[in-house]
């Protein structure tokens, strides 16, 4: 039985127009560069403003920028003590930098990463940490720098703007209050999302850093309980807990994977021992035992443990409930995706989690019957994940089984569906047909013969495509539940449709 894990999300970098004030009939592109040198403050405000503005406008400009050096000169001006040149110097970076490369890779060279960092980490304008924030967001689009600030950014960013804007320490410090503003947390969520999107070493960089995702996590609940769901900062949050979430069993440090492999051996010594209330306690671990391993429910979570806890499944279904933005319901999907993926106990005690404590199926079936293509496939790829578990089978048949059916393609569909997602349902079929005879019932009885059929019957030539594979290999798994031949027979499919050349190549190729 295969796993799969959710793509990772990123976020669009951003242009910013400049203010000429007037300076715009007195300056070229070559004089405003040579003039970033001078002493005089409003002589290099009007010519980083002459920047920021022709870059705004002109993808030319920002080449020109790049040959006459202009990216360290504006740079130097963000260690100055002008919070006015400051702001004018970070725009004008913010888009020298916007979709070019070049520029992008001059600023590290020159270590503006470095200098926008510090500056943040003191300037207290604005409008200056807008630029800033904006400016970080741009460079995190490239995908080597996204890497480097995923190892060099995170604790600046947190301390500095994530803190604060979260309202995770609201009131406590009234001066850090002054600093909040939903532009400045837009960008550096945005900032946050690509950098999550890096290697392995930002996801430990970041999962590792105080008070990042439990700011996240607080944001994220802060407006779902304002009834803001669709804050598009709040859709930013969820995709870097999405993208932190990436293959989190194999990277997690093995303090972590004792402590679930401990709670799951507590579970089974106390069910052998019986409580104070005999039969009762007993009877309710041993309920808690068949439902499958269950991690405790910690009322405060701390940093990565909001990862798998079980309030972070409550957001996510709260989210997918109440959001109508799409990005933010595929990455509470995916993030749920990710964390079910792996094949320890984490990822099983999260599936059971889901279904059995939370009945968040009932959410995903909603995300299956939206018209959203790319939510409804990882909806499909959270329920392959879950299905591989047999003590969640009973729920997935009586609460989706008739929507992931009827997303298969019909006998008489024109439309096609991707190759993964056809994969997906055809593992869960599989999956759920292995286990007990009356799941493979009830996928007959959902009229799933007709498409399963009509998949394997696909024309293949040399070789077999992997969606008629799949189905083929479903195909023969329900035609060995023998007691259900009849009820086969009563549809009108006789063995021909189950056992044939194509199945048995199929089931053969499987094997080898």
């Amino acid at each position: 039985m295969q796993r799969v894990q959710a793509m990772q999300q990123t976020a669009n970098e951003e242009v910013v127009q400049g203010n000429l004030e007037g300076h715009s009939t007195e300056l070229t592109l070559e004089k405003a560069v040579s003039l970033l040198t001078q002493e005089n403050t409003e002589t290099q405000i009007a010519a980083a403003q002459y920047i920021q503005h022709q870059c705004f406008t002109s993808t030319d400009a920002k080449k020109m920028v790049f040959y006459l050096h202009g990216v360290p000169k504006l740079i130097s001006l963000l260690e100055t003590d002008n919070e006015q040149l400051q702001t004018v110097a970070a725009g004008a970076l913010r888009n020298v930098v916007f979709e070019s490369s070049d520029n992008k890779m001059e600023v590290k060279d020159n270590n503006g990463i470095q200098a926008v960092l510090q500056l943040l980490k003191t300037c207290r304008d604005i409008e200056a940490r807008k630029q800033l924030t904006g400016l970080l967001w741009n460079l995190s689009s490239h995908d080597l720098l996204k890497d480097y600030l995923s190892r060099e950014a995170p604790q600046t960013l947190t301390k500095s703007v994530l803190v604060s804007c979260s309202g995770i320490y609201e009131g406590e410090n009234p001066k850090d209050d002054l600093l909040v503003h939903p532009d400045i947390l837009y960008n550096t969520t945005g900032c946050l999302r690509n950098m999550s999107s890096a290697g392995p070493e930002g996801r430990k960089v970041m999962r590792e850093c105080n008070l990042l995702i439990d700011s996240l996590v607080h944001y994220i609940r802060g407006t779902i309980a304002d009834y803001k769901p669709d804050d598009k900062s709040t859709e930013n949050c969820v995709c870097i807990l999405h993208n932190l979430t990436y293959q989190m069993e194999a990277e997690l440090s093995p303090k972590y994977t004792i402590e679930m492999a401990e709670v799951r051996q507590n579970l089974v010594t106390k069910t052998k021992t019986p409580g104070c209330f005999g039969m009762r306690s007993a009877k309710v671990l041993e309920r808690s035992d068949k439902e499958g391993p269950l991690l405790e429910e910690k009322s405060n979570p701390c940093g990565v443990e909001w990862l798998w806890s079980p309030i972070t499944v409550r957001m996510y279904l709260s989210l997918m409930a109440r959001s109508s933005r799409r990005y933010s319901q595929e990455a509470a999907l995916g993030a749920l995706q990710n964390v079910t993926s792996g094949n320890g106990t984490l990822s099983r005690a999260m599936a059971c989690t889901i279904v059995k404590r939370e009945g968040g199926l009932h959410q995903v079936k909603k995300m299956l019957q939206g018209e959203e293509a790319e939510v409804r496939r990882t909806a499909v790829s959270l329920l392959r994940n879950v299905s591989r578990f047999q003590e969640l089978h009973s729920e997935i048949v009586q609460q989706v089984l008739p929507e992931l059916i009827g997303i298969l393609p019909g006998p008489d569909s024109s439309v096609e569906l991707p190759m993964e997602m056809t994969l997906s349902l055809c593992n869960v079929l599989l999956n759920l047909c292995q286990s007990e005879p009356q799941n493979a019932r009830a996928i007959a009885n959902h009229g799933a013969l007709k498409k399963l059929t009509r998949i394997s019957a696909k024309d293949y030539g040399q070789s077999m495509p992997k969606d008629s594979q799949a189905a083929s290999i479903v195909l023969q798994a329900m035609w060995r539940h023998t007691e259900l031949h009849g009820t086969y027979k009563k549809l009108g499919y006789k063995k021909i449709a189950f056992v044939n050349n194509r199945t048995t190549r199929a089931l053969s190729s499987a094997h080898a």
